[in-house]
């Protein structure tokens, strides 16, 4: 019996993964594939660059909202049902739920495991599972947005706010793995569960992290 919870766990998380938000959005609202326009990424800030320049700012924020908040519902569902699903072993529930429901957003069955990067799931999980530890996570990845971006700058041009918080992606992603460190010893398991999601969404940022590079040595 065991066992079976285990392999619903799994197989649950990563259904409700796979299903996009911002797809099914953005093909109702704005009548587009987000793949194909923007940022191409199957996620909450490029539904509000898309929705914004076609149905103004307000409308792109409530899209933003509305793709944000039912990608982190998905992370905190499959948690939940883990929890209660294996309440003997919920740190090992929790961890499986996190990095399957992660996995099927970033590579859905149903997208020809194509998807988004993971970060809204993920961020669910951690205001589920520890309010205080997403604002520590919070402050370490804009901290390291923001270094980065005076030390190993993306532009000299343009807003240096912008630039940090929007295009310095090295830094949040360095944000993202440093911040294990005190998870390690404040909530073990967040720790053990972004030691395994993070690096779902260090894959889906390679593209990202190569051209940053690239236009770093310009």
């Amino acid at each position: 019996m065991m066992l079976y919870n285990y392999i619903i766990v799994i197989l649950i998380s990563y259904l409700i993964g796979s299903f996009s938000t911002a797809l099914v959005f953005n093909k109702i609202v704005n009548k587009i594939d987000p793949r194909k326009t923007g940022s191409k990424n199957l996620g909450a800030l490029n539904t509000l660059r898309i929705t914004s320049k076609k149905r103004g700012t307000f409308v792109g924020i409530l899209g933003f909202l509305f793709v944000f908040l039912i990608d982190a519902f998905k992370g905190v569902f499959s948690v939940w049902l883990a929890m209660n699903l294996l309440p003997e072993n919920q740190l090992i529930g929790a961890v499986l739920a996190s990095f399957f429901v992660i996995l099927g957003h970033n590579y859905s069955i149903l997208l020809k495991f194509d998807g988004g990067r993971g970060a809204a799931t993920f961020l669910g999980i951690l205001l589920f599972l520890d309010w205080k530890l997403f604002l520590i996570w919070l402050l370490y990845v804009v901290l390291c947005m923001f270094l980065f971006e005076i030390f190993i700058p993306i532009s000299k041009k343009g807003n240096f706010f912008k630039r940090a918080i929007s295009d310095q992606i090295i830094g949040r992603l360095f944000g993202e793995v440093i911040v294990l460190i005190p998870f390690y010893f404040l909530n073990p398991l967040l720790f053990w569960i972004g030691l395994t999601s993070t690096p779902l969404i260090l894959i889906r940022h390679i593209d990202r992290i190569k051209k940053q590079i690239k236009d770093y040595r310009k």
